[in-house]
């Protein structure tokens, strides 16, 4: 597919063929409550459609706005397919929003990691969103190598690679619904070897590294209504299995699985999908997550993220009571968290 076909099919659907898509009453509360080049750093100019979203929504509406995230390789204008798919469905378009973590749409370039720069982005990007729209919650949607991403910016805590940068505590109870599609959750199945930046044992998606150590430690945060993990059996970059397990799945996530797509046509042809996993809930409670009596006996559970977020350190010990029952229990626990911290 030549750039004058892509040009065409991003004016089609309302985006730019050159710069920016987002809605001039966006761009105007950007300028006013961000700093230039945080507004420089959303927008992205310098692509083909570095950004897009935002707008006065005239009608009533049961949708929430939502993030896109994409994956390796891609920008914001690359999601013109779904923007289409969720317009055509009657989401409005002013609550689908995007910006580009990375360099935008380029040739295969494997010298790309899950920084501490992508991480902050995305996650400023979130906070944008909740802060212009007003919206209580927001549902977030990350596409391959953006799920890792997307996951580590709603954990919040410091960053992997850069243990002095914070990024603020959990957005949990601000994220709906987190989708994850063709998510290298778990790692990929070309990264047999930590070749190149984007398979390295700190930031990359190499089994096991230090960054899907940390987003697949602590479960249950990525959305308070529900997750779902989103994979094809037929996905040869990311793969269906990777690293001993399926790449995708992360904790408390639905899976649904599909037949015969690689992995573009997960992301990009799966609009409908989605679409239904935004729309299934009601008010409530994830359904994905146990009940309220058997998390709080979970260590590992979302009071856990707490607890690391509000903590200075990840290895802090936690306060032990005098009653002997519950000292050996908790020293338990605590021993238990100090062997996960080594491991970093």
């Amino acid at each position: 597919m030549n750039w004058i076909t892509v040009a065409v099919m991003l004016v089609a659907v309302g985006f730019a063929a050159c710069g920016h898509a987002v809605d001039p009453h966006f761009m105007q509360w950007m300028q006013k409550n961000l700093k230039p080049e945080e507004v420089k750093a959303f927008v992205r100019d310098e692509l083909t459609t570095g950004s897009f979203g935002g707008g006065v929504v005239t009608t009533e509406t049961h949708d929430r706005p939502v993030v896109f995230v994409h994956g390796l390789n891609n920008e914001a204008g690359s999601l013109w397919k779904i923007a289409r798919d969720f317009t055509n469905a009657n989401y409005p378009r002013q609550y689908l929003f995007a910006t580009t973590w990375g360099k935008g749409t380029e040739p295969l370039n494997l010298n790309v990691a899950m920084s501490c720069t992508h991480v902050q982005h995305v996650r400023r990007f979130i906070e944008t969103v909740l802060k212009y729209t007003g919206a209580q919650k927001i549902d977030v949607i990350g596409y391959s190598m953006g799920s890792p991403i997307a996951r580590k910016a709603i954990l919040g805590g410091k960053c992997v690679d850069n243990p002095n940068v914070a990024l603020g505590p959990s957005l949990h109870s601000r994220v709906h619904t987190y989708i994850s599609v063709a998510g290298a959750n778990q790692g990929s199945q070309l990264c047999a070897l930590p070749f190149f930046d984007i398979c390295n044992m700190k930031t990359g998606l190499m089994c096991n590294s230090k960054f899907l150590e940390d987003i697949n430690w602590f479960k249950n945060y990525e959305g308070s209504y529900k997750a779902f993990n989103l994979a094809s059996t037929a996905d040869f970059v990311v793969g269906y299995m990777a690293c001993g397990k399926k790449a995708s799945e992360f904790t408390g996530a639905h899976e649904w699985k599909v037949e015969g797509r690689n992995h573009e046509q997960t992301e990009f042809d799966t609009a409908a999908i989605q679409l239904q996993m935004l729309r299934e809930s009601t008010a409530g409670l994830s359904k994905s997550r146990p009940s309220a009596k058997l998390e709080k006996k979970k260590n590992n559970s979302f009071s856990e993220v707490k607890k690391y977020l509000r903590s200075k350190r990840r290895d802090a010990p936690q306060k032990v009571k005098k009653t002997v029952t519950k000292k050996v229990k908790r020293t338990a626990v605590t021993s238990a968290h100090k062997k996960h911290v080594n491991k970093h």
